[in-house]
């Protein structure tokens, strides 16, 4: 009796399986026709923002199983599924990018050795939950191309490992949380090649390198800061009701000021910065307030500079910027609008994940130039 039993609960468990693998095919179907229906969930906006899949339902499990327990040759099925993955790969959607993104793909070959794809590092989402000085420079310098980042220094409890060990942020091993970027998007991006212009008189508009320079008209914005503004946003930000700077950037100083946010200064719970209040006005008696200082400037049409030291002191460790992007003597460091265009001293971060450099009057302003001047929390 005891193997005609074996037998038995072997076939029973078999036709159990399929028959759960068989009902979960419709139910399925229902949770995807669900899923349009019902409001996006905080695990969606999650999902949305950094590029996530789905987590795998228990009907997806079951009929994988099932699979196993009779394999099928599937070499007949080889060039229908070549020719699926091809036209999935040249339909997948663009992933968009948000100002401040950085694709990180420096160890490429590795990356596609292992089937991932390109790594991209959303500056918006760290930032919301930690100060820049939490980063750099101890942990990331904030050179392009300065760090050593790859799964071997990650497990090791480096660069990202510090936070992505399943403590403070996900683990590593959950891929497809920062492998998101493809690479078909960098080896072959979108070429705009120079056309004839349908209307002759669209030539009129052309700047010097034969490009449209803009039309006069507002509704269609043709600076760089406007279209980063107006690009796609993750819901996470565009549905927060976050302050917007005029261009339509997140306005950092803005957020934390009212409260909406406080990025965290450290990671030592212990740490007096783990969670210290906004600073942004100099205060005498403030351990880490500097006084704000006034740059001129050689033009006699646009206002002298007030660089706000204990603002930038409240994100920003002082190594950050000193010594090597701008001296402590004052008046030591020149600075030209040119080279901050081109990524140097200010530009380093305005520009890249700062306010734009096209932002001119957050600088520039009259005011708070000759309110300068006349106060002792400015070094004029």
């Amino acid at each position: 009796m005891a193997p005609r039993t074996s037998w038995f609960l072997f076939f029973s468990s078999i036709l159990v399986l399929l028959l759960e693998a068989a009902c979960a095919i419709p139910d399925r179907d229902a949770e995807k026709d669900g899923a349009a229906k019902r409001p996006p969930s905080v695990d969606d906006d999650r999902r949305s923002a950094l590029g996530e899949r789905e987590p795998v339902s228990s009907a997806t499990k079951m009929s994988s199983a099932a699979e196993e327990s009779f394999p099928v040759d599937k070499s007949e099925m080889n060039g229908i599924s070549a020719q699926r993955k091809s036209e999935s790969s040249a339909s997948r959607d663009k992933v968009e990018l948000v100002y401040g993104d950085i694709v990180m793909a420096e160890t490429a070959d590795a990356m596609k050795e292992g089937e991932v794809e390109a790594v991209v590092f959303p500056h918006w989402f760290h930032r919301m939950r930690f100060r820049c000085k939490v980063c750099h420079e101890d942990t990331f310098k904030s050179d392009k191309g300065a760090n050593k980042i790859d799964m071997d220094s990650i497990s090791a409890g480096e660069s990202c490992g510090v936070c992505h060990d399943g403590t403070v942020a996900w683990d590593a091993l959950e891929c497809e949380n920062c492998h998101f970027y493809p690479f078909d998007q960098i080896e072959q991006p979108d070429k705009v090649e120079a056309q004839e212009p349908e209307d002759p008189a669209e030539i009129l508009f052309a700047g010097r390198s034969g490009k449209i320079a803009g039309k006069g008209d507002r509704r269609n914005p043709v600076g760089n800061a406007f279209k980063w503004g107006s690009g796609w946003k993750p819901r996470a930000l565009a549905l927060a009701g976050l302050p917007r700077d005029r261009f339509g950037l997140v306005d950092w100083v803005a957020l934390t000021r009212k409260g909406m946010v406080l990025p965290k200064g450290s990671l030592d719970p212990d740490d007096p910065e783990y969670e210290s209040p906004v600073r942004y006005e100099f205060d005498e008696e403030g351990d880490e307030d500097i006084e704000d200082i006034l740059i001129p400037v050689k033009s006699d049409t646009i206002s002298a500079v007030v660089f706000p030291h204990t603002l930038h002191a409240w994100w920003l460790n002082c190594k950050s910027c000193h010594p090597r992007r701008f001296t402590r003597t004052a008046g030591e460091t020149r600075m030209t609008m040119k080279e901050m265009a081109k990524g140097k001293y200010c530009g380093e971060c305005h520009g890249k994940v700062a306010f734009p450099l096209e932002d001119c009057s957050r600088c520039h302003d009259k005011k708070k130039a000759e309110e300068c001047k006349v106060s002792d929390s400015c070094i004029s």
